[in-house]
């Protein structure tokens, strides 16, 4: 179910530069960088960040804020939280590590996928 309102995640501060004003609402990446977080719940989220639905595109590219990449266009969605498409570059390649409600979020979802049951009898039901 998508909420009537999106959580937002990812979006950091921007320095000056290349004709664009700094902005400073935003955290700043550097600041969630963590080495020492579990690789397999790293991996986990980098995949679920990948297959988000897409809820926006927008015309050209967002550099990433620590090495300059060209990260995307796209905003993706779970329904409950909206991020950039470069967030998952962020976290898989510079240990960016995401807040823990939004990684439990993760699990959570990812947990219910893999033990939910399966209910058959609607498509069987097309049997001719």
């Amino acid at each position: 179910m998508i909420r009537s309102e999106l959580i937002l995640i990812g979006y950091w501060r921007r320095k000056a530069g290349r004709g664009w004003p700094a902005d400073d609402r935003w955290p700043s990446p550097e600041d969630f960088v963590d080495s020492s977080w579990d690789a397999d719940e790293r991996d986990q989220v980098v995949d679920y960040l990948g297959r988000g639905f897409i809820v926006r595109a927008c015309m050209g590219l967002s550099p990433c804020r620590m090495c300059g990449r060209a990260n995307g266009a796209l905003e993706l969605s779970d329904g409950v939280y909206v991020w950039p498409e470069g967030l998952k570059h962020y976290v898989e390649d510079h240990d960016v590590r995401l807040p823990e409600p939004f990684t439990s979020h993760v699990l959570a979802s990812i947990e219910a996928f893999e033990t939910a049951g399966r209910d058959e009898s609607w498509w069987r039901s097309f049997v001719g």
